[in-house]
């Protein structure tokens, strides 16, 4: 795999994909062996202003013709993210990346993977499930948000599941799209309806990743957590983005994360 790098891109494209996210596509003539859950620190304007990069979840990376486009999904919810939003397609930015480590995405013989999503938690999600749909690996697919207006990339996650036969269950906070309540709610209809997972793939905000974790603790289901702690410098050094482990350990989870299995985070991060 090719180790991180400190690359020039170029913002090729961007656009809204809700009232409040929107998709960014960066170009770079190096390569980026990026795999799902791994992240990269983005610069939002020229020089030091803002003075720290943005981390952000890699939602898919293509090579052709020598050139590799990065594509991201951001939430707007700051001023460097609104730099990001209003960027012009042109700008020259620097990505670090890949950073982290990923998604175990290897088949569990005999069961589908179950992969949930919460809001803005869906890039390295949807980039698992591209993959997996090309290695013909089962998966269903749970996606959830505060409302229809804020799913992200329906379409192209239905395309993802039916690719290997899997679900798409869609749910809203408000009802407004889907099904009514929380996606970890859906989940557990369908664990208690019968439905198996070998392994269960995840990431959102935190107090879904706690519902998530206290169900697979109770039904002794293996799940990975794509964890969304606040980062300043994605490499271990700044020691803003610790995690407990249940060993009593604090780790860096840009370094040993951002993706845990459950079993190894601490039992005080899910109350």
């Amino acid at each position: 795999m090719i180790a991180r790098r400190d690359l020039a891109v170029r913002v090729a494209a961007r656009t809204d994909l809700s009232p409040t996210c929107f998709r960014v596509i960066l170009e770079t003539v190096d390569e980026v062996a990026a795999v799902p859950g791994q992240f990269g620190m983005l610069t939002c304007g020229v020089g030091f202003d803002p003075l720290l990069r943005r981390a952000l979840s890699i939602a898919g990376v293509v090579r052709r013709e020598g050139v590799t486009c990065v594509e991201m999904m951001v939430k707007e919810i700051g001023r460097g993210t609104t730099l990001l939003r209003h960027a012009s397609v042109g700008s020259r930015l620097r990505l670090l990346a890949p950073l982290g480590n990923g998604f175990t995405l290897t088949a569990v013989e005999g069961t589908r993977l179950g992969l949930i999503v919460g809001g803005i938690g869906l890039p390295p999600v949807l980039f698992a499930a591209e993959q997996l749909a090309a290695r013909k690996v089962g998966f269903d697919l749970y996606v959830g948000a505060a409302s229809g207006a804020e799913l992200l990339e329906v379409e192209r996650c239905g395309k993802a599941a039916a690719a290997v036969g899997g679900e798409l269950v869609l749910t809203t906070d408000d009802g407004s799209a889907g099904e009514h309540g929380f996606v970890t709610d859906a989940l557990q209809r369908r664990l208690d309806g019968g439905c198996a997972y070998g392994r269960l793939l995840a990431c959102g905000p935190n107090p879904m990743l706690a519902a998530l974790t206290r169900l697979a603790r109770d039904r002794a289901l293996a799940a990975e957590l794509s964890l969304e702690e606040p980062m300043a410098c994605g490499v271990g050094v700044c020691l803003g983005c610790v995690v407990e482990l249940e060993d009593g350990r604090y780790v860096a989870s840009c370094k040993e994360g951002p993706v845990f299995s459950v079993d190894r985070l601490a039992e005080r991060w899910w109350p």
